[in-house]
């Protein structure tokens, strides 16, 4: 019966250390940047923790606000990114097989920093479409797009005043 009990608070002992386990996968040297939209006008950059609403304002600095990443957040983003296996794609790219132009365009530019490296996937003045003629431009359009939306629904983002200019 001892041994019963002492096997039992063994176990319970182990489970609850496993329990308090904080650590992650994500190793500390991780951040990234995305910017993104229309124009390219809304960026994140999780190094600083400045989100940026709009650049397209008549008073810019009123649509900038800090965001610290949370451990799940941090683990979220990280997870996304290594599904995406950045180095794979080109540093110059549109996620589109053919000629799609769009007016106004969008812009995505994505940083990774990771042990010791930074790639840049640079998408400038591709279509404004979250739809891609291929499955590695859908999965870069469709990371951009939960990198955003996370970020867009966030506190900090919500108090930020509405936009002056609206692009269709």
């Amino acid at each position: 019966m001892k041994r019963l009990v002492a096997l039992v608070l063994a176990l319970m002992l182990i489970l609850s250390l496993a329990g308090c386990n904080t650590q992650t996968n994500v190793p500390r040297d991780f951040s990234f940047a995305l910017t993104w939209g229309c124009y390219g006008i809304s960026s994140y950059d999780s190094n600083t923790g400045t989100l940026i609403k709009t650049t397209d304002a008549t008073n810019p600095d009123d649509y900038i606000t800090h965001y610290e990443l949370t451990d799940e957040d941090k683990e979220y983003f990280y997870n996304l990114l290594v599904a995406l296996d950045v180095n794979s794609y080109p540093d110059i790219y549109n996620p589109h097989d053919c000629l799609h132009i769009t007016i106004p365009p969008s812009t995505l530019i994505l940083t990774v920093r990771v042990n010791g490296e930074v790639k840049t996937i640079t998408a400038e003045n591709i279509a404004f479409a979250i739809e891609a003629d291929n499955e590695k431009g859908q999965k870069f359009l469709s990371t951009c797009e939960a990198i955003s939306n996370r970020l867009k629904s966030t506190d900090e983002w919500k108090v930020l005043p509405d936009y002056e200019v609206y692009y269709d």
